[in-house]
């Protein structure tokens, strides 16, 4: 496994993983026939498995042993091919994990476990309707040392006027792939905020994808449009300025204008983003007022 830093405006950083080529969508399905009470015994059977994290009636966590995991709980599993350090999966168990509709309570889940990682290195990736895997809910995360490309990209605020939950929402500028980002330090109003934005993205069957940093403060949107050409989106570590080669000759001759044109591709219409940003301030004013 190869890592580097393609010099530039952006500083994309791209990786050369030729075992990250069996990880297709076929693999995908496997992977999901396991949690979806397919085997009468998968919980005890999959190796991957490391732990299940739901939300208790305690305030601080603690860890119980159960025979099986809960209802209501994300699966933590390992993934065979990382792309870095701790990349794990995170799948709603099969009650949730069976509904394609959008899970708010997984959601905060998730936020809620990267607010109690604490660590500025954990990220959290979702992606919603993209070509990765279609109609299955279910987050990846994994640490990083340094920020992504898209985290040191320049911001300009659009909302900023609720100043009792200090939320503000900005637009990232100068970046090849249009995105919005949601800032708070409560979780339960950011975890409101995304999950209603998110709940009409996908029942309008707009592809996107999401990137929780900063110990769940901070939630980066990516709306995206089919490539016209290839008729895919990307994934959110795409979005976010993180790119998988899967052999040397497409990881050699990679560079900053083709990672920009492949971003500006799905990358929606001035006009579409326009009134998204809308669409998301007004969502923003009814939740937190």
């Amino acid at each position: 496994m190869v890592v580097q830093v393609i010099e530039g405006e952006r500083n994309f950083v791209v990786q050369l993983n030729d075992k990250w080529s069996s990880f297709t969508l076929n693999e995908y399905d496997k992977f999901f026939k396991w949690f979806g009470c397919l085997k009468p015994n998968f919980k005890k059977s999959y190796e991957g498995l490391l732990l299940c994290i739901a939300q208790g009636e305690k305030d601080r966590p603690e860890v119980v042993p159960l025979a099986s995991p809960p209802e209501d709980g994300l699966l933590v599993v390992a993934n065979a091919y990382p792309v870095e350090y701790g990349h794990i999966f995170m799948v709603p168990t099969a009650v949730n994990q069976l509904s394609c509709s959008w899970d708010k309570k997984m959601l905060g889940l998730a936020m809620k476990i990267a607010s109690e990682v604490n660590n500025a290195a954990f990220r959290v990736f979702f992606d919603n309707r993209t070509s990765v895997v279609p109609d299955h809910m279910f987050f990846q995360a994994c640490y990083f040392a340094n920020p992504l490309p898209v985290e040191s990209a320049s911001t300009v605020t659009v909302y900023d006027g609720n100043a009792r939950f200090g939320f503000v929402v900005s637009e990232i500028i100068e970046y090849p792939l249009k995105a919005l980002v949601f800032m708070s330090n409560n979780l339960k109003v950011l975890v409101n905020v995304v999950s209603e934005i998110s709940f009409y993205l996908h029942e309008n069957a707009v592809t996107y994808s999401l990137l929780i940093s900063n110990n769940g403060t901070k939630v980066f949107l990516f709306p995206q449009v089919k490539n016209l050409v290839t008729g895919c989106s990307l994934s959110a570590w795409e979005c976010g300025g993180y790119f998988v080669y899967h052999t040397t000759y497409d990881f050699d001759k990679c560079s900053e204008i083709e990672i920009s044109n492949r971003m500006a591709s799905v990358s929606l219409q001035d006009g579409a983003f326009e009134d998204l940003k809308h669409l998301c301030c007004a969502i923003v004013d009814e939740v937190v007022m």
